[in-house]
């Protein structure tokens, strides 16, 4: 198959798709056609993503016309990782959408549009195309192209007016060397005030995340994973491998690791008041977010894999945070403990990564306020976990069980799609890090991720009991029809004192504090 058809493959499977649910709306069989197309269009990316060498990028042009407007595909370990991810993650949420009853409206045909401009702003081939594909993806989850969605002004124009630093960083980039393309600018063309101007779109739509409504005004929000993480993480990384892998001045990266950090802090603390749950898992995103920006500063391989670890699962991490989980279920606890950044999550390996570059260069120290974030984001969440009231396995349990699977099991995630992502970035040694079945072993040190996730949950299983916090590893309470067994406290437990809770959160919090001072 030539090379120029398999680069617009995912864009044929979208695009074709949202054609055939567009000649027949509101039929049922709509969803199934656009999760399909779009697990089809993210397996695709997976596989070309998969068939790249180290470091191997490919530029497919299609139009020419001036050397900084060329109508081109950049394929390569960044985009393809973020397109996989993103994708995959739309077709999630068109799975949850499809799941729920009573809802007469067919938001498939826009979703479809969302994903396929989400896809065109990862896979551009220079900034002002990058630009151009971000207006279309602002008009599409804003409703703009269909008359008869809700418009929210407000956000899109504050979205469309932060895209206008990235206009204004292509115009510098071709006034300075000719040309926009990622191929063909220098490492040293952006300087303090254009890298100030690419942030804007970042900053923006990080911040768009906090906008969540108390309450859901429908069954799932699709837009804020697809249309403001994906691309917040994806422009965030393709600047700094454009600057690369280095920021202007050391200044620059002091600032913008405490500006980071200050924010996550801040947002993991307003986190702790919210007794909304939606607002609340908005402000936990938010400062995991923040957190990714702030180990964006740094200029070592592992910072670099762990800021790619981080966007990378905040992308599905988000698109289950914005699906109504049913209160009390299985689904909503296992989210609380991704949204924890405990160990044992997803978040907490990117953290263990980021603090061991820090201290390889005696930069420990800047971990304190990350710990703290860390610590204030688990009490907020941890605190609204329930006993499940449901047992009935469905999407959502399944996602939330797959990222902690992941966190467990790193090895089925780092080789195929966070290596390639951060050698794109910057270069990163053979032999700087590996996963096997058991944890991650790099030149600073090891983690065993999988045994830290199993004494994690006992941990959490034993401390529930002791202190009544009906956390949502129990079984479910029985339904009509079928009875599920209850697992009774055995008589040893029962027999020890009160005091020893003391002493299992003791050595849970000495567990993280030598993981977090390890050298």
């Amino acid at each position: 198959m030539p090379l120029a058809l398999q680069a617009l493959l995912p864009f044929i499977a979208l695009l074709g798709a949202a054609a055939v649910v567009q000649r027949r709306p509101r039929r049922r069989v709509n969803g199934w056609i656009a999760s399909g197309a779009t697990g089809i269009a993210g397996v695709i990316a997976l596989i070309e993503l998969l068939r790249l060498s180290p470091g191997e990028h490919v530029d497919v042009p299609y139009l020419t016309t001036f050397p900084y407007a060329d109508l081109a595909i950049r394929l390569d370990g960044l985009s393809l990782a973020f397109a996989s991810v993103t994708l995959i993650t739309a077709a999630l949420l068109m799975l949850s959408r499809q799941q729920v009853r009573g809802d007469r409206r067919d938001p498939w045909f826009s979703w479809l549009l969302t994903s396929a401009a989400a896809c065109a702003v990862i896979f551009a081939h220079n900034l002002l195309l990058v630009y151009v594909a971000l207006q279309l993806l602002t008009l599409a989850w804003s409703g703009a192209l269909d008359e008869t969605a809700p418009r929210r002004r407000g956000l899109r124009l504050s979205v469309q007016i932060a895209d206008i630093g990235l206009l204004l960083a292509a115009a510098s980039a071709i006034q300075s060397v000719g040309t926009s393309a990622f191929s063909g600018v220098p490492s040293d063309t952006f300087g303090l005030a254009t890298f100030l101007l690419v942030l804007l779109p970042v900053v923006v739509r990080i911040g768009a995340l906090a906008l969540a409504p108390p309450v859901p005004q429908a069954p799932l929000a699709f837009e804020p994973a697809i249309a403001w993480v994906a691309p917040a993480g994806y422009l965030l990384m393709r600047l700094l491998a454009l600057m690369g892998g280095r920021l202007p001045d050391r200044a620059t990266a002091v600032g913008l690791f405490a500006g980071g950090t200050l924010l996550a802090l801040g947002f993991a603390a307003l986190a702790l008041f919210e007794r909304a749950g939606p607002r609340m898992a908005a402000l936990l995103l938010v400062a995991q977010a923040a957190l990714a920006f702030a180990l964006s500063a740094g200029s070592d391989p592992l910072l670099t894999v762990a800021c790619i670890w981080l966007w990378l699962f905040l992308v599905p991490l988000a698109g289950l945070a914005n699906v109504r989980l049913p209160a009390g279920s299985a689904a909503e606890g296992l989210l609380l403990l991704n949204l924890a950044m405990i160990p044992g999550s997803l978040a907490f390996i990117g953290l263990w990564l980021g603090g061991l570059a820090l201290s390889s260069r005696g930069l420990l120290v800047g971990m304190v306020p990350v710990g703290l974030a860390v610590v204030l984001a688990g009490i907020a969440a941890l605190s609204r976990a329930v006993r499940p009231r449901s047992a009935r396995p469905d999407i959502g349990t399944a996602w939330a069980a797959a990222l902690l699977l992941i966190a467990a099991v790193p090895m089925l995630v780092i080789g195929p799609l966070v290596l390639p992502a951060a050698a794109t970035v910057r270069l990163v040694p053979g032999g700087s890090i590996s996963a096997s079945p058991f944890g991650i072993v790099t030149a600073a040190g090891a983690w065993p991720s999988l045994i830290v996730s199993l004494v994690v949950a006992l941990l959490v299983y034993v401390a529930g009991w002791w202190w009544r916090l009906k956390l949502p590893v129990w079984p479910a309470a029985r339904r009509p029809g079928f009875a599920i067994p209850r697992l009774a406290v055995p008589w040893p437990l029962r027999a020890v004192p009160p005091w020893t809770r003391f002493v299992v959160w003791g050595a849970f919090v000495a567990l993280i504090g030598m993981v977090l001072t390890r050298p």
